[in-house]
């Protein structure tokens, strides 16, 4: 009789696994988890909203004015200020994301057992990380939209568009926060991290977010180019400054893309660790 009941079942759960995991998200489930962390973080928000406030500002004092002071000559055709800008909005909001799906994630699921807990209610394991994903972008575009004001108000920002500067950093921090939180699924040991955040961090230097690509040698301008957050800084410059090419079209689809891969791939990550 067990055996009959497995080999019933079996086709029913390769069925199951062979669908897209975005699919089997429950948004009311997905949304009481977010509202779950929202409570979480409403009880230190001043001391949560302390790092975007401080950080920026020093960053556009060190690069923009005390780098750029000592560029006379425009970087593509724009100020220094204006062309670093993109990069100090898209650092900060990128950390978050990546900051909110790796150590904080970890500490929820291994030390502080709170994913446990959630899925011994009826939430699902795609639900929960999807929710996870969703929390992390929503803090990256709250720092999003005051980085923004404090870009305003240092002059980095000269185009009306530059309220729509955000939202291609927003497509990277979901991105970022479900490549990072598939492989925070993967972590055995949270010092495993340190080759990841390496790897990131070493990355953001090839992105245009401090210099322009066209210094690069040819081949890591290609590698460059392969980088996602490299489009999504293009995109944030574009709208701060206004000037808009051909080319963000097939940008803004790259960075579409590469987001529904992240998450579906995050969500089956995370499946696979909590059945485990």
């Amino acid at each position: 009789m067990m055996s009959d009941a497995v080999e019933i079942a079996a086709p029913h759960l390769q069925q199951e696994q062979a669908r897209l995991a975005l699919l089997r998200v429950d948004v009311r489930d997905a949304s009481a988890v977010w509202l779950r962390n929202f409570r979480v973080y409403m009880r230190t928000w001043k001391l949560q909203l302390a790092a975007p406030l401080l950080e920026p500002i020093f960053t556009v004092f060190a690069f923009g004015w005390g780098i750029g002071s000592l560029i006379a000559a425009r970087v593509e055709n724009i100020s220094y200020l204006s062309f670093v800008g993109a990069g100090v909005l898209a650092f900060t909001v990128i950390m978050r994301a990546l900051f909110e799906t790796t150590y904080s994630a970890y500490f929820r699921m291994v030390y502080q057992s709170t994913y446990d807990a959630i899925l011994a209610t009826p939430v699902g394991a795609e639900s929960l990380a999807f929710a996870e994903i969703l929390w992390a972008v929503s803090k990256a575009a709250l720092d999003a939209v005051i980085i923004l004001l404090i870009l305003v108000i240092f002059g980095a920002a000269t185009s009306p568009y530059a309220a729509l500067a955000p939202l291609p950093l927003l497509l990277c921090s979901l991105l970022i926060a479900g490549l990072s939180l598939g492989i925070t699924a993967h972590v055995r040991d949270i010092d495993s991290f340190n080759l990841y955040m390496a790897l990131f961090f070493s990355s953001i230097f090839l992105c245009g977010a401090w210099f322009p690509l066209e210094v690069l040698p040819r081949a890591l301008r290609y590698l460059a180019w392969a980088l996602p957050l490299t489009s999504g800084i293009d995109l944030a410059r574009a709208c701060l400054t206004g000037r808009f090419r051909l080319r963000h079209l097939s940008e803004l689809a790259y960075l579409l893309l590469m987001a529904f891969v992240f998450t579906e791939w995050a969500l089956r990550s995370l499946r696979r660790r909590m059945a485990a």
